[in-house]
Parts: C-alpha cells; sequence; structure tokens
C-alpha cells in the first residue's frame, strides 16, 4: 500500500466521522457532545489497535497481520517487512556461525577466545583435548586461573603477540605445547596452542644422531690423518704419491673442521641459554679478532676496528668469540687485497650493534634469506676452495640466539657486505 494514500484514506475517515458528528449533533442540538463522542470512539479504536499491535510484536507472525487497509495496515506491513529481512539476516549469521564453529572445531590446535579480562568466552574440541579444558565448568573462567604455570603467566601478562612459549600439556607431561596469542575485536584474545610432541621427538633424534655420527667419524679421522702424515715424513716414500698424500691431508683436515662444527651446532641447539655468563670486553675481543684476522693470509686485506662504546656484553665469551671470528674470516676470505674489513661495536642506551662490513665482491639478493643454512653456499667450489665448511653462518645464528641477539644482514654485488649482530639493552653491563 502507498503510504501516501493510506493518510488520504486516513484523513477522509476523519473528516467524515466529524461530518456525521456534526449532523447528527445539529439533529439533536447536541454538536458539541457529538463531536466529543465521536472523538472519544477514534481515540479508544486507536487505543485497541495499539494493544493489538504490541501483543501482535511479541510474537510477530508476518504472515498474518491483523490490519491490511488504512495507516494501521501500512504500519504492519513496515513492520512485517523489516520482521522478515532481520529473520533473513539471523538466519545467515546462524549459518555462517555454524560453519565458523564446525571449522574451528576441526582445527588440529586449540583456539580459545578470551575476553579483555583474560576469561574463556569460548574453545574449541582441540582445547579440551590439548589443555583439558571443560566447557560446563570452564567458560567464564581466567585462563590464568587452568594454567598456572609461572612462565606462562608472565608470557601472557607481557602481551607480546609476536612471540611463542613451550609449555608442558597440562595433566599430561609427555606431551610439550607451543602456545602464542593473537588479538581481535576490541580487546579481546585469541589464544593459540599447538602438539609439537613429535616435533622435538624428531629434532631430538635429527641431534643425537648428528651428535653421534660426528664423535664416531672423530676417530677414524685421526686415524687417516696419523697414517697421511707418517707417509708424508718417510723419506722411502715415493715421490709420486706426495701430491696425492697431500690431497688426503687437506680432505681429512675439511672433514675434521666439518665434525667439529656440527659437534659445536649440536652443542648449541641442546640448550637455550649460554653456559655461562659474564662481562665480555667487546674492544678488547674485536681487537684480539683483528690481530688475528692480519695473520690469516699474507696479502690480507686492511682490518680495523671501530669502538664507539665502552659497554661491555654479558654472556659467553668463547662462544662470541667463536661467533665474530666466523663472520670476520667471512670477510677476510671474500675481501680482495686492496679491500677493508671494518669490525665496529656501537651502543645507543637501548640496543648494542657490533658489526663486521666488508668491501668484497658482495652477495646477490636472492642468497641472503638462506645464507645461514647448513651448508649452504653461494659458491660451492670457491667456498671449498677457501676452506669453508658451510655451518659458519648457521653458528653465528644459534650463538647470537642464546645470547637474544639477531643476525641483519646487508648485502649487494659489487657493493661488499655487512654483518650486524644486534643485542638487547639486557645484554648489556651496568
Amino acid at each position: 500500500m502507498n503510504p501516501g494514500s493510506s493518510w488520504i484514506q486516513e484523513f477522509w475517515r476523519i473528516a467524515l466521522l466529524v461530518a456525521v458528528a456534526w449532523v447528527a449533533g445539529s439533529v439533536f442540538d447536541q454538536v458539541v457532545l457529538f463531536l466529543l463522542l465521536a472523538l472519544l470512539a477514534y481515540t479508544f479504536r486507536n487505543l485497541f489497535n495499539l494493544q493489538r499491535l504490541a501483543n501482535w510484536l511479541g510474537d510477530p507472525n508476518t504472515e498474518e497481520i491483523p490490519i491490511r487497509f488504512g495507516v494501521w495496515g501500512d504500519i504492519y506491513s513496515r513492520i512485517a517487512r523489516v520482521a522478515r529481512r532481520q529473520a533473513q539476516r539471523e538466519k545467515r549469521l546462524s549459518a555462517l556461525l555454524q560453519e565458523y564453529t564446525s571449522s574451528t572445531s576441526a582445527l588440529p590446535d586449540a583456539a580459545v577466545a578470551l575476553d579483555a579480562e583474560g576469561r574463556i568466552r569460548w574453545f574449541n574440541d582441540a582445547a579440551s583435548r590439548l589443555l583439558g579444558f571443560q566447557a560446563a565448568k570452564d567458560i567464564g573462567q581466567p585462563l590464568l586461573n587452568l594454567l598456572r604455570a609461572p612462565e606462562m603467566v608472565s608470557f601472557f601478562h607481557k602481551r607480546d603477540h609476536g612471540a611463542s612459549l613451550q609449555i608442558t600439556a597440562p595433566g599430561n607431561a609427555q606431551r610439550q605445547l607451543e602456545v602464542r596469542t593473537t588479538p581481535y575485536g576490541e580487546g579481546q584474545t585469541l589464544f593459540l596452542a599447538q602438539d609439537i610432541t613429535e616435533r622435538l621427538q624428531h629434532e631430538r633424534m635429527r641431534k643425537d644422531f648428528v651428535a653421534n655420527v660426528s664423535h664416531e667419524l672423530r676417530t677414524p679421522l685421526t686415524v687417516i690423518s696419523g697414517f697421511v702424515e707418517n707417509l708424508q715424513a718417510d723419506e722411502q716414500t715415493d715421490p709420486r704419491l706426495m701430491r696425492p698424500l697431500e690431497l688426503m691431508s687437506q680432505q681429512a683436515e675439511r672433514m675434521r673442521r666439518i665434525v667439529e662444527d656440527l659437534l659445536l651446532l649440536a652443542r648449541l641447539e641442546s640448550e637455550s641459554t649460554p653456559s655461562q655468563s659474564t662481562e665480555v670486553n667487546v674492544k678488547h675481543l674485536l681487537e684480539t679478532i683483528a690481530d688475528e684476522g692480519r695473520a690469516l693470509r699474507d696479502n690480507s686485506p686492511v682490518i680495523e676496528c671501530e669502538i664507539e662504546s665502552e659497554r661491555k656484553l654479558l654472556g659467553d665469551e668463547t662462544q662470541l668469540r667463536s661467533a665474530v671470528t666466523n663472520l670476520m674470516v667471512n670477510a677476510v676470505n671474500h675481501t680482495p687485497v686492496e679491500g677493508r674489513v671494518t669490525l665496529s661495536w656501537q651502543d645507543d642506551g637501548e640496543e648494542s650493534r657490533l658489526t663486521v662490513t666488508d668491501t668484497g665482491e658482495g652477495i646477490a639478493t636472492e642468497h641472503l634469506p638462506r645464507l645461514t643454512e647448513r651448508f649452504y653456499r653461494v659458491d660451492t667450489g670457491r667456498s671449498r676452495e677457501l676452506g669453508g665448511t658451510g655451518l659458519g653462518l648457521a653458528i653465528v645464528k644459534h650463538i647470537l640466539s642464546r645470547h637474544d641477539a639477531n643476525l641483519q644482514i646487508e648485502s649487494r654485488l659489487g657493493s661488499g657486505s655487512r654483518f650486524l649482530c644486534v643485542f638487547p639493552a639486557s645484554r648489556l653491563a651496568a
């Protein structure tokens, strides 16, 4: 019905009612009384319709409208249309919610929705399996009431959504979980937990395998090297064998370095923090390593130190020396005689930077993300020729990680390379 026409019709009904009351009042000489009675009748009719509308709104049936004509019919029609649209929206939202619930319930990882105060609003089936949550009693509970480990409390209050934490599953000491948080909505948090037990077992098996194989290789390598040295020192050895013996000695030495690096990596991976933490004089450390670098070869490039801070580092000096030495040796090996290698130490109060910069041939951009992978080489032939094992940068990365630092690599072909070790303020001595 057209809203304009319904109001016109209502106007003419009122006009007709007034006219009838006027005529009747004129006949009985009671115009005011009849007009008042007409007004009361119109008012009671509207009150009756309002009551009927209120009853209908309590449970609106859009298919059965009490009045289909006039202003009231127009009102009912409009409300019915809105109700139908609302019902359709609710149906779509219900379907989406059901689909979302089904998909999240099928996730293998635990997902727990928390409100702004950290109370549990919802969790999926995996949370029941991995965390032992029960919907009947745990909905509405603060998460930290159920996961009370001190490291979990500290992790949750830090609100570091880019970090993760490894914890033992509640009620199952054999299961290890990796948990993380992510914000959503207005102050709400999604708590995620992944079962990493199998992954940790595989990593442990791999580490044990590497360590055991490396240990087993040390003895035969020592025996081979010993026999080769004896044959080289024996004056009765055929001169024609000298070249093969020299190559055997070189390869045995290379194998020994690989074994030593693998053992070091296995040792670094077995612990998450340095075995000792002392104040390391970085200035003295860099100057010593620079002197060693100058003695690497007769035609080494210029090696200099730029010390802009007197702050000392808290960490394992032996491991830090190994990391910086690896970076320095790489820089020297890939820098021409007329080039320059710079070891620098800077501090801005919030973090400190230990940098090894060279003016060598540089590294193509596509290689940079993979440089810290084990045995990854940009130029395999040259790396072996220079005696590299392909494990140096992997060792550097692990050592820095154990010192809460990170390694940043900047390089371009023909423009040299810059290896930046960034240490947080917590690693600086007072």
